[in-house]
């Protein structure tokens, strides 16, 4: 069996993958070998078989096989299907770096408690909703999300704790999550990206959030549910399940800085440039999958209404 071609982990990391997730080290080419054969069976399916782009959906499926399978094939038939938000082939294009700039989404150098989940802090609120749709700003969160399946071990073992601040937020904001929008990006992350969210944190959230708050969350599973919490313009409430030193410079904490981290994501996308532009290459063809192929409207719906998928 050839060497699995993926970064080795800190000792620490590593006996968290075999405590948490079940990982066997020895096993991840036998692993890896499997998912390609499975791959290459599939009429409809053109996938990156490379092996720590596939060991990220084995370490996010906790190695079951048919989830990992399951998960690879929403991660391309969405991103087909609906390339605007999910899909980006190109990180230079100016909107993107515009967007990026606007420092909305941040994912901080420090893990919680210096060795546990990563924290991503999302101000999306931050773009001026005239000039950006919320589709072009998603897809620039989903690119970093892409590049932290690829290179963040912490993300990938330990999962991601979400703090989304509202404190720039308009009803101009509010109106663009469609809940066909909604629909889709919480589809996409339950169902497709295999970084596991371990809480969501919501702090200064206006007068428009809660009904937009109450229309999502039946779209999660219970586990996702009851990992949601609403903290208000209460930072000391949210001080509480993460230390202040873990939260950026601007919220009072030591873990970097908004420009410090604009600045290394502008050179990340840089670095990966190449990669986002092979994401063309990649995705589903409907007409050529085995069985029934996916009927999207009856999943999505047409725009505003739509059925609660299964998700587990």
């Amino acid at each position: 069996m050839t060497a699995a071609q993926v970064r080795p982990l800190s000792e620490e990391l590593q006996k968290a993958a075999i405590d948490l997730l079940g990982e066997v080290p020895s096993r991840i080419p036998d692993d890896l070998a499997q998912l390609k054969q499975w791959i290459a069976q599939q009429p409809h399916l053109k996938a990156n078989t490379d092996d720590q782009f596939l060991l990220a959906f084995l370490r996010g499926c906790k190695y079951s096989l048919e989830k990992t399978k399951s998960k690879i094939d929403k991660f391309f038939t969405l991103k087909s299907k609906f390339p605007e938000m999910f899909n980006v082939t190109d990180v230079k294009d100016p909107r993107f770096r515009e967007i990026l700039k606007l420092g909305m989404f941040m994912y901080l150098p420090e893990p919680l408690n210096g060795n546990g989940p990563r924290i991503c802090i999302m101000r999306s609120s931050l773009y001026p909703p005239e000039k950006y749709t919320m589709e072009e700003v998603m897809a620039v969160s989903h690119a970093m999300q892409e590049i932290a399946l690829l290179e963040d071990d912490y993300a990938n073992i330990h999962g991601i704790i979400f703090i989304g601040d509202f404190g720039k937020a308009t009803m101009a904001h509010m109106f663009q999550w469609t809940p066909s929008l909604m629909k889709k990006a919480t589809v996409f992350s339950e169902e497709a990206i295999p970084l596991r969210p371990k809480a969501s944190h919501f702090i200064n959230t206006p007068s428009g959030f809660e009904p937009i708050f109450n229309m999502v969350k039946p779209m999660l599973s219970a586990k996702q549910q009851s990992r949601l919490f609403v903290h208000g313009n209460k930072l000391d409430s949210l001080t509480k399940e993460i230390p202040l030193k873990y939260l950026p410079k601007e919220y009072g904490g030591e873990n970097s800085s908004v420009d410090e981290m604009m600045q290394e994501w502008e050179k990340k996308m840089d670095q990966y440039a190449e990669y986002f532009k092979k994401n063309a290459e990649y995705g589903t063809d409907e007409k050529l999958r085995p069985g029934k192929a996916i009927d999207f409207n009856s999943m999505f719906g047409i725009e505003g209404s739509f059925r609660k998928l299964d998700v587990d």
